[in-house]
């Protein structure tokens, strides 16, 4: 299964790391992906396509809050 990740995601996704005060290795920790994963889902121009296993990670860590 792929899924995309919105610019809306990857913008909450950078506000929530940055709140949090974490480093992009501490956030693929937190997410459990691999830290280029990471620097992708942080660094490319969204929308683009990711995993399932990626989507669902980065959705579940921004719902936490909520």
């Amino acid at each position: 299964m792929q899924a995309i990740i919105t610019p809306k995601q990857q913008t909450a996704l950078i506000k929530k790391q940055a709140v949090n005060r974490l480093s992009r290795y501490q956030l693929a920790e937190k997410l459990n992906l691999s830290k280029p994963t990471v620097k992708s889902i942080l660094d490319k121009q969204a929308p683009f396509v990711v995993s399932g296993k990626t989507f669902t990670a980065v959705n579940n860590y921004l719902l936490e809050d909520l």
